[in-house]
């Protein structure tokens, strides 16, 4: 276990401090009705680490310290408890792997409000419960060790909060709802332009589902793609897709242009993978979804590259190289040299407003529930704290929603489902418990219009539902085998054909395998997330073995037949050539440091993973400047929005949230970001 590195959020003016997080790499699966109410079942362990003589008849505690653990999230918490004769008087944790920026108000305030009431029955904190309840889980133990009565301090009533609830005035040039990466680099963009920024934040933590992210970039950038070789299969794919009939003028235009690409390309004896805004546009166009208004997903494929420019220029790291992720053929994914998820996105950001003194408050646990208009203009939100207070934000400039999208909200989606995932209040989802469609509900009471609310996208490769903790090795392009230990899909097919691949499979699980070369487990032992990879063992989410025969029996599948499977996908990766299931390409994945490509390195290890409610691609509709359009088909002044919150172009993620975040910070300012 790392020893705990406790980081303090922004709360006031220009006064932001580091926070880091883990994310999802992990793509945690929660149950939809999980906010705030899971609860860990594993049961603490504990040891003394010091006591006194036993108390008097008048006391409650043997007086001492003593230290306990339980399962939390990413696993052990332990912490050290201190008693005198009557009552508890520190708690501090001293170990854990609990995520960061997540896990901070947890650890900051549950030991404080236990001190402080003399009891056990604190509630826990909304987003982190497993971390919350590790905390109670444990102290109740350390009581226990003490001599005290667990059970009687979780009936003891908390004392009243006292708060004036005076309602709260505050104004900016900008109020921006939602402190995601969208809400983030909409903050810092206008910040740059010279503006006063409030950023709200419903959670007591910032970060959004970017926290959650495994951190990949997409990113149209021919120059640093070419360091890859073209594969027959690449070939195929793109020559299939210039051909590929539509009825869109403008997608036409991009068939036309690479077309002519690829004939130089050819005429050149080229070898290298070829990319262009307009193939990246097209592909995207494709394989993500037809429902994607062409001019929006354009503009978005056109600015990737300076918008992550720009992320490079406030100080976010980025490894040269791109490569393959899960829902995409082309290897154009961009990662942080420096960070292992989308930690490293919202760090760069609260850097970015410290190290430039720039006017930004970030005000967290306030939930935004109505914009104010003056006539048709917005000109401020309207929001509740947790205790009760009313706020009033009053905007100069514009409001920027950033909310995020409603994954997390099952009666939302069951609202506007197609149909394609069934029943949809059944599916788990990887998102923050806050995303249930705020944003898109103000937008609605003021006018707004929106567009392909229907369209969720079902990440396949999503932790268990009801797993503990949702660690994750090895890239998500790795060999997938269901149960029976056989490949039964391409592995770099969309994610809505691989959702509906795997949820064919028994019981709707997959394992993705690795080796020792591509599981990403680093001289520390930890995955691509920061988690302890022997944590994860010991919690069953992963399992390991020292030959393929052991890791099949680990996984519950045939040996031979798995040995069979992993043989014949090595033979794949060797001649770049899979026949069975077409893969397009193993670029990225399987160069191992020996030279030797496939699986053959051991330890050998696999994750069972299951689809789950992703990323809603509706929303509130906008145009390219991230203006918010009407109903009446109109812009409405003073109105801009970002990231999950906006539909169109069914491309979310953290391109689209960078991208349209640093958009609308200088549209609100009377600026365009226009890439020619």
């Amino acid at each position: 276990m790392k020893k705990v590195k406790r980081k303090v959020l922004l709360l006031g003016l220009a006064a932001t401090m580091l926070v880091s997080f883990t994310g999802c790499g992990n793509n945690n699966t929660t149950t939809p009705s999980s906010e705030g109410t899971a609860a860990s079942s594993e049961s603490a362990t504990a040891a003394p680490e010091s006591t006194t003589a036993a108390p008097d008849s008048a006391g409650l505690y043997t007086a001492g310290t003593y230290t306990a653990t339980a399962k939390g999230h990413n696993g052990d918490l332990t912490l050290a408890v201190t008693f005198d004769e009557s009552a508890i008087k520190s708690i501090e944790v001293k170990e854990h792997n609990e995520t960061p920026g997540i896990s901070d108000t947890p650890i900051d305030k549950i030991p404080e409000q236990i001190i402080a009431n003399q009891s056990l029955k604190v509630d826990v904190v909304s987003g982190a419960t497993f971390t919350s309840n590790a905390i109670l889980t444990a102290v109740a133990d350390a009581v226990t060790q003490a001599g005290g009565d667990a059970e009687a301090l979780k009936n003891v009533a908390l004392a009243e909060k006292e708060s004036s609830k005076e309602p709260v005035v505050k104004e900016a040039d900008v109020i921006v709802v939602g402190a995601g990466n969208a809400g983030l680099a909409s903050a810092v963009s206008a910040a740059e332009e010279g503006a006063s920024v409030i950023v709200v934040e419903k959670n007591s933590y910032v970060g959004g589902n970017t926290i959650r992210a495994g951190g990949g970039y997409a990113c149209a950038d021919p120059d640093a793609i070419s360091a890859h070789t073209m594969t027959e299969g690449q070939m195929q794919e793109l020559e299939a897709l210039i051909v590929k009939e539509t009825d869109n003028e403008i997608v036409k235009g991009w068939q036309k242009k690479v077309a002519e690409d690829i004939e130089a390309y050819k005429a050149a004896n080229s070898t290298y993978v070829y990319d262009s805004v307009e193939f990246t546009a097209l592909q995207f166009y494709f394989r993500f979804s037809q429902a994607a208004e062409p001019e929006l997903l354009y503009d978005l494929i056109k600015k990737s590259k300076p918008a992550k420019d720009w992320l490079a220029e406030i100080g976010f790291p980025w490894n040269e190289k791109p490569n393959l992720l899960l829902g995409d053929s082309w290897p154009r994914w961009f990662t942080s040299s420096a960070h292992k998820n989308g930690q490293g996105f919202i760090l760069t950001f609260l850097d970015a407003i410290e190290e430039n003194n720039y006017n930004v408050e970030i005000i967290k646990e306030v939930r935004a529930n109505e914009l104010l208009l003056d006539g048709d203009r917005v000109v401020g939100v309207k929001g509740t704290s947790a205790d009760g207070t009313e706020y009033t934000l009053n905007a100069g400039k514009g409001v920027i929603l950033a909310a995020g999208g409603f994954s997390a909200n099952p009666e939302m989606l069951v609202e506007y489902t197609d149909g394609r995932w069934g029943d949809v209040s059944k599916l788990g989802t990887t998102n923050d418990p806050a995303m249930v469609g705020d944003g898109i509900k103000m937008a609605l009471e003021a006018g707004a219009d929106v567009t392909d609310m229907a369209h969720l996208q079902v990440l396949p490769i999503s932790a268990p539902a009801g797993s503990s903790t949702g660690g994750f090795i090895g890239s998500a392009t790795n060999m997938y085998v269901n149960k029976e230990g056989k490949r039964f899909v391409n592995e770099l097919a969309d994610r809505d054909t691989l959702s509906k691949a795997i949820l064919a499979q028994p019981d709707a699980v997959l394992f993705i395998v690795s080796d020792a070369d591509n599981s990403g487990v680093d001289e520390n032992g930890l995955n691509g997330s920061g988690q302890p990879v022997q944590d994860l063992i010991d919690a069953g989410i992963i399992v390991k073995g020292d030959t393929l025969e052991e890791l099949a029996e680990q996984m519950g599948v045939d040996p031979a037949t798995f040995v069979e499977t992993v043989e014949k996908f090595n033979e794949a990766v060797l001649t770049g050539n899979d026949p069975e299931f077409k893969r397009q390409s193993f670029a990225g994945d399987f160069t191992n440091p020996d030279g030797t490509p496939g699986l053959f390195k051991a330890p050998f290890y696999a994750g069972a993973r299951t689809p789950a409610a992703h990323i809603t691609k509706g929303g509130i509709k906008v145009n390219v400047d991230a203006e918010v359009i009407s109903k009446d088909g109109e812009v409405i002044p003073g109105l801009f929005a970002a990231g999950e919150v906006t539909g169109g172009r069914s491309v979310a993620g953290l391109l689209e949230a960078t991208t349209s975040g640093l958009t609308a910070g200088k549209t609100v300012m009377g600026k365009r970001f226009t890439v020619e």
